[in-house]
């Protein structure tokens, strides 16, 4: 026999036990078994009681939550009633202030308001003149301010 030829030689077939998917699947199978035998063990009375104790047991854990909840929301509203306080006592403090502010600042703010009335008089009056002395100049010079160009004399 040449040497690049091989026998032949029988193909092994696998062990089921030693390859983990079929093992997988057997247990698989398996426990959906002992689930259904499980099921009707629990079918009548017994199923409800075990209905009820999951039902019990669901509603605790939802207590329970709540209760994790209610922690929360009360350390949150501590949390904002010192905010709370907080701005309290910085508005007292602005308000304050700001009464402080009128007593002090209300002479020079009266002083102010007369001050801008005698300035408007003022330019009241400097409109009117000034007006007037235009008027004059279309008046006697024939001047007209619509043709006025930038180098003109008058």
């Amino acid at each position: 026999m040449p040497s690049t030829i091989k026998p032949y030689v029988k193909p092994q077939i696998k062990n089921p036990a030693e390859d983990p998917l079929i093992a997988m699947q057997h247990e698989r199978r398996t426990k959906e078994l002992r689930n259904k035998a499980t099921a009707r063990l629990y079918s009548d009375v017994s199923g409800g009681v075990v209905k009820k104790s999951l039902t019990l047991q669901k509603l605790e854990g939802e207590i329970r939550e709540m209760q994790a909840s209610y922690k929360e929301f009360e350390e949150m509203t501590k949390l904002l009633q010192k905010d709370r306080d907080l701005l309290a006592k910085r508005n007292a403090e602005h308000v304050e202030w700001c009464e402080t502010f009128d007593q002090h600042i209300g002479p020079f703010e009266a002083k102010y308001e007369e001050c801008k009335e005698m300035v408007k008089a003022s330019y009241d009056f400097a409109k009117l003149k000034y007006k007037a002395s235009v008027q004059k100049l279309i008046d006697d010079f024939g001047y007209h301010p619509t043709f006025k160009r930038w180098f003109d004399e008058i």
